[in-house]
């Protein structure tokens, strides 16, 4: 049975080493360096936002990481990050135990809505959100790196 929790300073190395793995999946290049601060930011309390790690017995199988942005136009706004459950825990009710605590962390935070991002190459995580009760905004994320 999978314990879905806030992680605590003894998680850090297992939620970096999941976001890393996270974002090579998605045919990124993980930036250790960028993992390490944004973990750092949330554990230490630094930015309003929400780690939570999945546990199988004491092994950490699962990692969400998303923070709090407020909108003028959109209200208390909880941003997912970085989701991820390991690829031989998959189909096992990680990724739902996960995501119905962050709603229920959201629910307790008082936010009026997540958001999140998936790439159009990932059809399995957009239905695995669509299944959980989540819609597209038809809107388009558009950015741009600082030198």
């Amino acid at each position: 049975m999978v314990l879905v929790e806030r992680a605590a300073p003894p998680d850090r190395l297992d939620a970096e080493r999941l976001i890393a793995a996270y974002h090579a999946s998605e045919g990124l290049k993980p930036r250790p360096d960028r993992i390490s601060w944004a973990v750092e930011q949330v554990l230490r309390n630094r930015v309003g936002g929400l780690l939570l790690v999945a546990r199988e017995k004491r092994a950490v199988v699962g990692v969400a990481l998303a923070v709090y942005q407020p909108s003028a136009e959109l209200g208390r706004v909880l941003v997912l990050n970085d989701f991820f459950v390991d690829p031989t825990m998959r189909r096992k009710g990680v990724g739902r135990a996960l995501a119905m605590r962050l709603f229920e962390e959201a629910k307790a935070m008082h936010v009026d809505q997540i958001d999140l991002e998936v790439l159009p190459t990932n059809a399995a995580a957009a239905a695995f959100w669509k299944a959980l009760g989540y819609r597209s905004t038809g809107r388009t994320v558009y950015c741009r790196e600082l030198p």
